[in-house]
């Protein structure tokens, strides 16, 4: 069996754009302010708030298809935490 996980995440795509938000300044600001304002904030949430739908981090997108978006959430909602 191979193990596909990055550095503890769940795969080399989740691990990119969820170091990116973590890491970058401006990502993790607007983060923060999205989590604060939301009723039930989502990873495609903060995703459509921030206007990243098109942005691509070297060469993963913030909407790849290959994206744990239930470790992303669990990012967006203990960011504040």
């Amino acid at each position: 069996m191979t193990d596909n996980s990055c550095n503890g995440w769940t795969n080399y795509e989740t691990y990119t754009v969820g170091s990116l938000v973590l890491n970058d300044e401006g990502l993790y600001l607007m983060a923060c302010s999205y989590e604060r304002n939301a009723v039930n904030p989502t990873w495609k949430g903060f995703v459509e708030f921030a206007c990243l739908e098109s942005l691509e981090s070297e060469d993963v997108s913030f909407d790849d298809p290959n994206l744990d978006y239930n470790e992303l959430d669990e990012v967006i909602q203990e960011i504040n935490a």
